[in-house]
């Protein structure tokens, strides 16, 4: 009878135990799974609004590294029904408006191409581009305002992000010349 009422004891724990690592497995995937809302910050369309920002919600995976995903998805541009609505991005070779003979738009790539992530520390967000990506962030005053703002914008809307800075190949750009 001892064996019998060990045995029921070991049932009864594995029993548990699986009903517990099911359950937490089930959570788990609860937690990561799934999509999450973020907004996106792109400039209208019109020479006069001054590069006026609007917001637009997009639906994406959820991620812990919202920053990041938010910017990946900021940098792929305007949907064609945003463009619809009058909304417009800086972020492809048709964009890029410089002198400069490796600026050139048939030896560039969008600028998703060069985006290297993110990081944020004490409030900064230290967005981390390759160095082609010099022909988006150095080029005329208005069109870096185009390619900057919203990437500013989109990052700020997290309280945890206070400033952006710029980095080409992890070095932090402290002075532009447009």
């Amino acid at each position: 009878m001892k064996n019998s009422v060990q045995k029921n004891y070991l049932l009864l724990a594995a029993l548990f135990l699986t009903i517990f690592l099911i359950g937490f497995g089930q959570t788990a995937r609860a937690q990561t799974g799934g999509t999450m809302k973020i907004k996106l910050y792109f400039p209208k369309d019109d020479p006069d609004a001054d590069n006026e920002l609007v917001a637009v919600e997009r639906n994406i995976k959820r991620t812990n590294r919202v920053a990041d995903a938010a910017l990946r998805e900021l940098l792929k541009g305007v949907t064609e029904d945003e463009r619809k609505k009058g909304l417009d991005s800086a972020y492809s070779v048709d964009s890029i408006v410089t002198g400069r003979e490796e600026c050139s738009r048939d030896k560039m790539k969008p600028l998703a191409a060069y985006y290297l992530g993110v990081s944020v520390k004490k409030g900064t967000a230290t967005v981390n581009f390759r160095a082609e990506a010099e022909c988006y962030l150095q080029s005329a005053a208005f069109m870096m305002s185009r390619v900057m703002n919203p990437i500013d914008a989109t990052l700020k809307q997290f309280s945890s992000i206070k400033e952006v800075q710029y980095a080409l190949n992890g070095k932090v750009i402290t002075e532009w010349d447009a």
